[in-house]
Formats: structure tokens, sequence, C-alpha cells
């Protein structure tokens, strides 16, 4: 059976669609995000969200300067905690990159390692990831999903980068990319999956730095797009050929890096445009919600120079403010929408509902309790 399934994995990575639907369709439609419930903790310290229980309606936080875990209830009454030190035979290491709820298990991905806990944070086992990680060392995004073939439970996971050892700036390293690992839970083997399609910009012959996607798991689908370019990706994992597929996200403005040549390096010091970029992504009831910012011009950039430091980040947000698309359908999209400026989205549970980030930032003191807001899609 794993031999079978090994093999179906190997021929998804090689064979893929080389076609790719543009589309500019846009409805009538328009959606607003509105807060429609909250969780409230008593927790002394800087959490973030990592997981949803949607089953149990149970929420994973990480505090990152003291690398502990909590587990609470709906309620925000803390239920069981992981506080160990990184190098510790049970601990993730000293960063946990993502995390996820499988069954009673809370499934943590270290740069390392992958470990097992039950609800409690009792050690159930862990896999030691194969190969040498290399590029960016990302924390807490939701970068790690539950997904079954056959009979096995396996986890998609983005690990920072692709497993082939080349450095990106160079052409092999675009050619063998592979975007996800997919894990076994019970081997805890890695196979690489879904390369990088035809039309995408990173097989036009330039190097990039810092490839990130951000992608959502629906039955034995990948949905994903990347954090700096313009289509929208599915990945069906049934399908031994043309599994990949593509279209054009139609963005009212996008500005994009033009990457660098091959065996050179990304030039910081000459003045360039800020690049768009995806923030996040979700799959809502059917629909894709896709969060991001346009760029700013380098005239722009230049006429605000002169700002004193305090308002810097007031003026990015005026003039580069986070804006949402809801794509309805294959090549349906919404009208652009601007998300509010106390919140931001960070995840999707089970039951389709969307949790936030409450911009803490912005109240005139500091709050009682750390909280996150339940917000819904409403159309307009």
């Amino acid at each position: 059976m794993r031999k079978t399934i090994l093999l179906q994995l190997c021929l998804i990575n090689c064979l893929f669609s080389c076609g790719s639907k543009v589309s500019d369709t846009h409805s009538v439609t328009s959606y607003a995000l509105e807060i429609v419930d909250s969780v409230q903790v008593d927790f002394l310290g800087n959490l973030q969200l990592y997981a949803v229980h949607s089953t149990k309606d149970l929420f994973l936080f990480h505090e990152f300067q003291q690398n502990q875990f909590i587990l609470t209830d709906k309620n925000g009454e803390v239920i069981s905690s992981f506080d160990q030190p990184g190098d510790a035979p049970s601990s993730y290491g000293n960063t946990a990159c993502a995390a996820t709820f499988v069954g009673d298990s809370i499934v943590v991905m270290g740069r390392q390692k992958l470990v097992i806990y039950n609800l409690d944070f009792d050690y159930i086992k862990s896999h030691q990831k194969p190969y040498a990680g290399q590029g960016m060392t990302y924390s807490g995004f939701d970068h790690l999903h539950k997904v079954n073939i056959g009979d096995e439970t396996n986890l998609v996971a983005f690990t920072g980068g692709a497993q082939h050892p080349v450095a990106t700036n160079q052409e092999d390293y675009y050619n063998h990319f592979n975007t996800f690992d997919l894990i076994s839970l019970d081997s805890g083997g890695y196979v690489p999956i879904t390369p990088l399609h035809p039309k995408s910009r990173y097989k036009q012959g330039k190097a990039f730095n810092f490839i990130r996607p951000m992608f959502q798991v629906n039955e034995d689908k990948i949905h994903f797009v990347f954090a700096t370019d313009t289509l929208f990706h599915t990945h069906d994992l049934s399908k031994a050929e043309n599994g990949l597929t593509v279209e054009g996200i139609p963005f009212d403005d996008f500005i994009l890096n033009p990457g660098y040549p091959f065996g050179g390096s990304e030039d910081y010091d000459t003045p360039k445009p800020r690049k768009g970029e995806v923030k996040s992504y979700f799959k809502v009831d059917e629909k894709d919600v896709i969060l991001y910012q346009s760029g700013l011009s380098l005239d722009v950039i230049i006429a605000n120079k002169t700002a004193i430091q305090e308002d810097a980040k007031k003026i990015n947000a005026r003039l580069n403010p986070l804006k949402f698309l809801v794509r309805e359908a294959e090549g349906v999209y919404s009208e652009v929408g601007l998300c509010p400026t106390n919140f931001t989205p960070t995840h999707v549970d089970g039951k389709n509902r969307l949790w936030a980030r409450q911009h803490v930032e912005l109240l005139d003191q500091e709050p009682e309790f750390y909280t996150i807001y339940q917000v819904a899609l409403v159309p307009q």
C-alpha cells in the first residue's frame, strides 16, 4: 500500500497541467469582514493563535518569548500547557514553526522535527526531518494541514523552502522546486510534492528570495497562493496527471518584484517600489478569501520620505491598506474590499469560522485579556 501511495505521489510531483485559466471576471457582489464573537484569555504574555480544534472548540496558542504552548476552551480557560526547554527529548526545539490538530492529538512542527502530543501535551512520538532545512524559518504561520490519502493520515507542510539543496539564485532550484512536503504521520517520511507551474513567475528565468505559499487543504485538494505572485493554484492530489492548475487573480493593483539574474543577489541598495504582497488566504464556505497589499510606487515612497518616523506606520496603512478579494467560483471574483484596521484574520477552522488577531497596538491602554475575534464574511 505504501509503495503504491509513494508511486502515485512521485507521479503527482512530475506530471501536472501546463494550462492555466487567466481571469479578470468580477461579480457585482462586495463583502465586509465583521466581528461576531470573541475568545478572551487571561494570560500574561504575547499570545499567538496557532490552531483551532473546531469539533471541541479548543484553541492552541503560543507565547514566543517563553516558547510556551497553552490550550484553552471557548471560554478562554487554560486546559493544559507545554513549556519544556527546547533541548528536552519531548520538545519540538526552540522554534515552533506551525501546529495543527489531528483528532485528539496536537502536532507541532519545529525546525528539524515533528512532534505529536495528546491534548495534555503528553509526548506520543516524533519524526525527524530527513533533510537539512534551508531558506527562511517561518514561525506562527498556518503552514501545517491534515490530508487523508487512501487509508493513511498525512500532513501537508511548508517547511520554509524546497528540499533541493541548490541555492535559490541557481536555475536548478526552480527546476526541482517543491512547494510542499507530504509527511506521513505513521512513518515520518517526507515526500516532496507540488512543483512550480510552468506559468509561474518563478519559472521565467529570474531568481527570487523568500518564496512562501499560503494554503488550505480541502479533502484531497491543496488550494494556495504565493505571497509575491498573482496566480491562484489548485493541486488535486488524487490526480497523477493534470493535478496542478492555475488561474489569474484580478487584483486592482499589484506591484511585482522583477527578481534578479541567476548567479547574482538581490539589490537592496537601489531604491525600488514596495512590492505587492498576499498576506493571508482562507477557504470559507467554498469561497476563497485573499488578503493583500498592492504595494507602493517609487514616486509615492519618495513623496512621503520626509514623514516623521512616528507616522510611518499610519502613512503606510493609508497609502498601502490591507485589502481583500473573494473568489466566489472558478474565475469569478468579488469587488475589492478594505480590511478593518482593528483586526486581521489569521485562521479558518473546520466550521468555516474565521479567527482574527486584535490590533492591541491601536488601543488606548493595555487590555486585561488577550482577545481573538470570530469574524464573518458578510455580503453587502
